[in-house]
């Protein structure tokens, strides 16, 4: 392959990566305050929807991000009433929220667009120069070229992971996210109110979700389909489990799955496994996942407190 190819592919793997990441950015800040969130695929399948619904009628990214964060964050705030405010079980509530997410988007679809598995399509923004972040100093350079030219939603996926970075580990509201997801009762007895604390996590959270799915319908596929996410909640899931409820490592993870991604891709493509029947290919980035998670998550250690409720007789 030649050095523009390469560029190409590490670019494309970075577009399957992002909606990974912030997926597992959301999975990340919300166990790290002790809230189970496995309803990430459907939060992403909100987003994706209403996402793709403010570009649509606005004609614009920007307003489809703001519809994806928004009802990313109406969505995480229904699942902390259930299991903050009620103390309702943290993976039944996220079961609920995936369920929904696809009978109501399937209904939503066919009553605003009037039609069946698909939306229009709407121009791909992010793929298009204009929101395209332009560093041209690297793109002579072998391997970082491929950062020369890319979308506006990768670096924003990277800058949230730092951002994230610093507010965990270096900020004393990361200390009192990450006191409530270990031990809750001791940061009552410190003077922190842990149910504050903990619907902060979950909202900001799901509102990354959110922006993973908006990504997927305004950027990757450049519309709403019926089967989005396709899984990639739960492969952020994986995610978050394989980079130890870290960001960084959540970003290491995505990027390892992104790859797997673009594997399975350039198989399909080229016909290099013409023995293997075509839907074999479109599994691997599932079976790396199971792979992934079957050697690595009981070396994986969550917070403490991860997944139990919180009782406090006075809220």
């Amino acid at each position: 392959m030649s050095i523009i190819q390469i560029n190409l592919t590490i670019a494309q793997m970075l577009d399957y990566t992002m909606p990974i990441l912030f997926a597992a950015l959301c999975g990340v800040l919300s166990e790290s305050a002790g809230v189970v969130n496995i309803g990430l695929d459907g939060i992403m399948r909100f987003g994706a929807f209403f996402g793709l619904l403010g570009a649509f009628f606005s004609h614009s990214p920007w307003i489809g991000l703001l519809f994806g964060i928004a009802i990313g964050c109406l969505v995480g705030a229904l699942h902390a009433f259930i299991t903050i405010r009620w103390n309702g079980d943290q993976t039944v509530s996220g079961v609920a929220i995936n369920v929904i997410a696809v009978g109501l988007m399937t209904y939503l679809l066919e009553y605003v667009f009037s039609t069946t598995g698909y939306s229009p399509q709407i121009q791909n923004y992010f793929g298009a120069q204009a929101y395209r972040v332009h560093l041209p100093f690297l793109a002579k350079i072998p391997l970082l070229g491929a950062f020369s030219n890319l979308s506006f939603m990768i670096w924003f996926g990277f800058i949230c992971t730092v951002l994230m970075h610093v507010l965990l580990y270096h900020t004393v509201l990361g200390l009192r996210i990450r006191t409530c997801g270990e031990n809750p009762k001791a940061a009552t007895t410190l003077g922190i109110n842990v149910f504050r604390i903990r619907w902060f996590a979950v909202i900001v959270g799901a509102a990354l979700a959110g922006i993973g799915g908006a990504t997927l319908s305004i950027s990757s596929f450049s519309g709403f389909s019926d089967s989005m996410p396709n899984g990639v909640g739960f492969i952020g899931l994986a995610a978050m489990i394989f980079g130890k409820w870290t960001p960084f490592g959540a970003l290491g993870a995505a990027l390892l799955f992104g790859t797997g991604q673009i594997v399975q891709s350039i198989i399909a493509v080229t016909g290099i496994a013409p023995k293997l029947a075509p839907g074999l290919t479109l599994i691997l980035p599932y079976v790396l996942t199971l792979a992934v998670l079957a050697g690595f998550v009981g070396k994986s250690i969550a917070p403490a407190a991860d997944g139990l409720p919180y009782y406090k007789e006075q809220r």
